[in-house]
């Protein structure tokens, strides 16, 4: 495996039975209706939606981020630098305004010119509070723009509040099709390579050349992406030749130096306490459920052993990442758990409410068998918790509305008053500031965030507004010191992904192949 020592593989009679079906699918002659020049991509899971909106959620981004929506900023995930995309330049021309200039020329796939009345509609429909759109909840929470046409290649986007990394967080915000309807829909139009042919649910999605597209022409004429749950399976399929790419394979199926790559992945897996909720509004029950989870066993088992025991939300490549807190973190001991327990029963806290965890299948390496293990965990030390594993629509409704209270506004009325559920979570920072954790993870008024503390609120706000530097780290750092000592969350590891490329192709995973697959670096050998 490329980067990493090859470890000994892990083969279960599923993985065998796997492997034999697929190489039976391989002596099948592929479909004409992909060429020499289109490629299949094996994803972990179906996405919910391929909705312009959603494409900063990693199932979505995979298929449609620059590739069908393009952004106005580009972000190199191997330096971070800024690169131009639908603009050219952008400068600040106030505290609270910053100007882009706009390529001329652009043409969305169906032939309607890109103009700044379109960026402005599709901006609208991204942020507006009417849907539950990735981009608004995860990188613009509490965060409005307006979009102002200042003449046919310049538009200003005018910030409610000073806000010095706005070109960065352009980097997150595809543009989609002028006036689309405010729904959230899988038929998204864009302006990038490649646009929708077509997607059957359940089964595939296809994407082919954009005849309108204003850039270099890619190489490949599309590419075809399935999904498949099983690491094996998928594997197997770029081993024997009936795909290209598998973005997402086990650690233990990452065991051919020749095809396959680990590559960091900028991912954060955890727990999400809702901690207005009782009884986690007690702190002892907080410390309790992070002391009693044993994460030096999960690693380099059913983790994988590149990943790092994590302590806060960002990894450490971020500045802001307090370095300290990596030396005080929550180390197994379930006898501490059991105290703690103890201590806050006796003080009347009822810890035996039931508890959900709840997980999300395939969000990340060994999902499943991570979050049994942890429930067990959580038995063993006297908590009244059970599993669930959920699909990723299913999973979203406790995402999007976490239970602040019994009228959280906007919240699914099935989910009201449904008692505490820790979240199983994955949190993926490329972007490379905290404001992008911080504020929809632990923000009062964030739509994804199940918690409320006034001072850190503060803290969080002034390190928002405060110019790139070293006191802009340091605010940083404070507010991860608060989320730890108040033990928010439970942190697990940053984790590290694997992938397989086809020999037959060229193509490197990147930190943000997780988020994003570009079609138009991918060329035939």
């Amino acid at each position: 495996m490329r980067g990493f020592k090859l470890h000994q593989p892990f083969v279960t009679a599923a993985s065998v039975a796997a492997l034999t079906t697929i190489a039976a699918m391989a002596t099948l002659a592929p479909s004409t209706a992909y060429a020499q020049r289109t490629i299949t991509i094996v994803l972990p899971e179906e996405p919910d939606s391929l909705d312009n909106c959603n494409s900063a959620r990693s199932a979505v981004g995979r298929v449609i981020r620059q590739n069908v929506n393009e952004t106005l900023i580009e972000l190199d995930p191997n330096d971070s630098t800024l690169k131009p995309r639908l603009a050219t330049a952008w400068k600040q021309v106030d505290a609270t305004t910053w100007r882009f200039t706009l390529r001329r020329g652009i043409k969305y796939s169906d032939g309607t010119p890109l103009t700044p009345e379109a960026i402005a509609s599709s901006f609208d429909k991204a942020l507006s509070p009417k849907l539950d759109c990735n981009a608004r909840t995860k990188m613009f929470s509490g965060f409005p723009i307006k979009v102002q046409k200042v003449d046919d290649t310049t538009i200003d986007i005018i910030t409610p509040r000073p806000d010095p990394i706005l070109p960065v967080r352009m980097t997150t915000l595809t543009v989609g099709y002028p006036k689309e309807p405010i729904r959230v829909m899988n038929n998204s139009v864009g302006t990038g390579p490649y646009m929708i042919e077509r997607y059957t649910a359940n089964s595939e999605i296809v994407l082919k050349r954009n005849p309108h597209y204003w850039g270099k022409p890619p190489q490949l004429d599309g590419a075809r992406y399935v999904w498949r749950k099983e690491s094996a399976v998928a594997a197997a399929m770029v081993r024997v030749g009936e795909a290209h790419i598998a973005t997402n394979i086990t650690h233990e199926d990452a065991k051919d130096a020749k095809t396959d790559f680990a590559y960091p992945n900028s991912e954060t897996n955890y727990l999400r306490i809702e901690s207005l909720v009782p009884p986690f509004n007690d702190k002892r029950v907080r410390l309790a459920l992070n002391y009693a989870v044993n994460r030096t066993a999960l690693h380099g088992s059913i983790i994988p052993k590149q990943a790092q025991i994590a302590t806060q939300m960002v990894i450490p490549r971020i500045a802001g990442h307090n370095h300290a807190l990596n030396k005080q973190r929550y180390e197994y001991s379930p006898e501490r758990a059991k105290k703690l327990l103890a201590e806050a029963r006796a003080a009347g806290v009822k810890t035996d409410t039931p508890i959900e965890l709840i997980c999300r299948i395939n969000q990340w390496e060994n999902t499943t068998e991570t979050c049994e293990a942890i429930m067990a965990m959580y038995t063993a030390v006297g908590f009244n918790m059970k599993l669930k594993m959920l699909e990723v629509s299913l999973w979203n409704q406790h995402n999007a509305h976490p239970n602040k209270g019994p009228h959280t506004p906007g919240a699914d009325a099935n989910l009201k008053n449904r008692g505490p559920v820790l979240l199983g979570h994955m949190h993926d920072n490329n972007v490379g500031d905290p404001i992008f954790s911080m504020f929809p993870k632990y923000g009062c008024k964030a739509q994804t965030s199940s918690h409320c503390i006034p001072d850190l609120d503060k803290k969080i706000e002034q390190a928002a507004q405060t110019p790139n530097g070293p006191k802009r780290t340091k605010l940083w750092e404070e507010t991860m010191a608060v989320v730890h000592n108040e033990a928010l969350d439970v942190f697990l590891f940053h984790m590290v992904g694997f992938a397989r490329v086809s020999p037959k192709i060229n193509f490197v995973p990147t930190a943000a192949t997780n988020s994003e697959v570009l079609l138009e670096q991918v060329t035939f050998k």
